[in-house]
C-alpha cells in the first residue's frame, strides 16, 4: 500500500493596505488602526492570531496620552521617529527613542501608565497589543535598543517568549523584530508550522510573497515554510512570527 502523506496548508495572505484602516484625529495625534480598536469597529479585522492591536501614532510636540488604565495585555511600542516619554503607577519613568522598542506586561492586576511627546518634534510610532497565553500574569516592564549596526540588512530580534539573544521576555508566543533595508536587500525567514507572519511597513517598499507593500501597508501570511523578502526602496520594517491558535483571554 502506498504510503501517504498530510497536504501542507495553502499560502495564505491578509493584505491590509495604509488607506484601507481606521482612522481617528485627536487633533494633537493621528492614529492609524489595522485591527478594531477604540472607536473604530471591522469585524472582518479583529486580530491576527494573538496580535490583537495595532496603531500607528504621529504625537504633536508636546502633547500626548493622560494616564490610562491597562490589564491583560501585552503592549509593544516601537519608536521610528522622535521619542516618548512613558510614565506608570510602578515608579518607571523613561524616554523611548527612535529605533527602540518597549515591552510592557501590564499583568492580570493592571496598571496606569501615559505616554507623551515632551519634545519639539513629531514622535511617530507602531504601538501592539498582544493577547497573553495565560491567565495570571505579572506587571514587568522591559525596554530595548538596537542600533542601526545591527538592524541594517536584516530583522534583529527585539521581543520573544525566552528572552534568547538578549531580547525581551513577552508572555505570548509572538517574536517581533525590525530591521533597516536597502535596495537589493534579500533577507529570508523560516516559518515553523502552525505559525503566521505579520509584516509591517514603517517606511519604503518592499515585495514578500508575491505582494509588494508600500509605507503603511501590511500581510498577515499563512502556510510558509520560509519568507524571501526583496526590498525595492530604502525601507524599514517590522516582522511578528506567532503562533496562530492562542487562547482568547479578550476581544
Amino acid at each position: 500500500m502506498a504510503s501517504t502523506t498530510a497536504a501542507e496548508p495553502a499560502l495564505q495572505l491578509r493584505i491590509r493596505r495604509s488607506s484601507e484602516r481606521g482612522y481617528e484625529d485627536f487633533g494633537w495625534a493621528d492614529n492609524w488602526m489595522t485591527f478594531s480598536f477604540s472607536g473604530y469597529h471591522d469585524p472582518a479585522w479583529m486580530r491576527f492570531g494573538p496580535l490583537r492591536v495595532m496603531v500607528e501614532n504621529y504625537i504633536q510636540p508636546r502633547s500626548g496620552f493622560p494616564a490610562h488604565a491597562h490589564r491583560d495585555a501585552e503592549i509593544v511600542t516601537y519608536v521610528s521617529a522622535g521619542m516618548l516619554t512613558h510614565g506608570d503607577s510602578f515608579g518607571h519613568r523613561a524616554g523611548v527613542a527612535a529605533g527602540e522598542m518597549q515591552l510592557i506586561s501590564a499583568g492580570s492586576r493592571g496598571m496606569v501608565h501615559s505616554e507623551e511627546n515632551v519634545h519639539g518634534e513629531v514622535e511617530h510610532n507602531y504601538q501592539m497589543w498582544l493577547i497573553p497565553d495565560r491567565p495570571g500574569t505579572k506587571f514587568a516592564y522591559h525596554q530595548l535598543l538596537r542600533t542601526p549596526e545591527e538592524r541594517r540588512g536584516r530583522f534583529a530580534l527585539y521581543v520573544s517568549p525566552d528572552g534568547r539573544d538578549g531580547s525581551m521576555p513577552i508572555n505570548t508566543d509572538a517574536r517581533i523584530y525590525a530591521g533597516l533595508f536597502q535596495p537589493g536587500d534579500a533577507p529570508s525567514h523560516e516559518m515553523e508550522p502552525g505559525r503566521g507572519a505579520w509584516v509591517q511597513v514603517v517606511h519604503g517598499r518592499l515585495r514578500v510573497a508575491g505582494v509588494t507593500l508600500e509605507e503603511g501597508d501590511g500581510v498577515g501570511i499563512t502556510g510558509a515554510g520560509r519568507l524571501d523578502f526583496n526590498f525595492e526602496a530604502p525601507a524599514e520594517a517590522l516582522l511578528f512570527d506567532v503562533r496562530m491558535e492562542v487562547p482568547v483571554l479578550w476581544e
